[in-house]
């Protein structure tokens, strides 16, 4: 069954648009700015660094808070889209496995860090729970890979819902990397299109786990219910 345009027209008003043009501001931005940079020249560098220490880069600093569209652009100047895609695919697994075992070895450090973030939290089943917290806006990835374990989400939930929707986000960058020497008008309208459409799709998820599970509350911070 179609939604209503009742239904439709109170979704488009509950999106948080700005934030989508800016993104979109940006893209336009950078590929206006690629036209006066010498582009080929920051590929030919990318190009002659060691493929082991940039897996390497990629992998290890998001885990600090380091940008991680930064680094997964730069794998695509690196490889490509497709072993760009599968390098960085593996980097976020990594990622995900080491941030679980940290909060584990380290729990009391990561509750007092995260403390605001999950706040934000509401108390819920961990798979609805992990969903909206990997869609949380306002939250740094590497935040988020904290965040969820130290909710005490077991691994395989974790897994299930945020390594695809990572590698989901992490393909805009890595293509666009790939793509960066030849952003013609037309690329960079496909790549604010499809941005934006991503953005739009996780958002209506968002409100859809948002509205399922409840909105946050005190008890927010105790541990989730085992799905």
């Amino acid at each position: 069954m179609s939604a209503s345009p009742g239904t439709a027209k109170s979704f488009l008003k509950s999106l948080r648009w700005k934030p989508i043009i800016v993104i979109a501001l940006i893209l336009v931005a950078v590929g206006l700015i690629s036209q006066r940079v010498d582009i080929d020249r920051v590929r030919d560098y990318t190009e002659h660094l060691n493929s082991g220490l940039v897996f390497v880069v990629i992998t290890v600093l998001p885990l600090v808070g380091f940008p991680v569209t930064v680094l997964h652009i730069l794998a695509g100047m690196r490889w490509g889209p497709k072993l760009g895609l599968a390098l960085v695919v593996l980097s976020i697994l990594i990622q995900l496995l080491a941030s679980y075992a940290l909060v584990h070895l380290f729990r009391p450090m990561f509750e007092r860090r995260l403390a605001k973030f999950r706040e934000r939290i509401p108390k819920g089943a961990h798979g609805p729970v992990t969903l909206l917290t990997a869609l949380l806006p306002g939250v740094p990835y590497f935040a988020k890979n904290y965040l969820i374990p130290v909710m005490g989400v077991p691994l395989r939930t974790f897994l299930l819902w945020c390594f695809p929707l990572h590698a989901l986000r992490a393909s805009i960058a890595v293509i666009f990397g790939d793509q960066s020497d030849d952003l013609t008008p037309t690329r960079i309208a496909w790549f604010c299109a499809y941005f934006v459409i991503i953005t739009l799709s996780c958002g209506w998820v968002f409100r859809r786990v948002r509205a399922e599970v409840g909105d946050p509350s005190p008890a927010a911070s105790g541990r989730t219910r085992s799905a």
